[in-house]
């Protein structure tokens, strides 16, 4: 059973908690990892104006333009 046919199932957050520990239950919303080949994980984003901007963890920036 998942973590999520239990929410629907109505059990307590103690109940869920414990069976992820026991393995009774299993996450399947685990955040996947974004990984690019060439430059690493993304380390940081932030804000520029009128760019969104990845930093990666070879220092490598990719900037995405937003708009006006």
């Amino acid at each position: 059973m998942t973590v999520q046919e239990a929410e629907k199932a109505g059990m307590s957050d103690i109940d869920i908690a414990l069976g992820i520990v026991t393995g009774e239950l299993e996450d399947e919303s685990e955040p996947v990892e974004y990984r690019d080949l060439v430059h690493g994980r993304i380390t940081k984003t932030r804000l520029d104006p009128y760019h969104d901007v990845k930093v990666y963890e070879d220092g490598y920036e990719e900037r995405y333009y937003i708009g006006d």
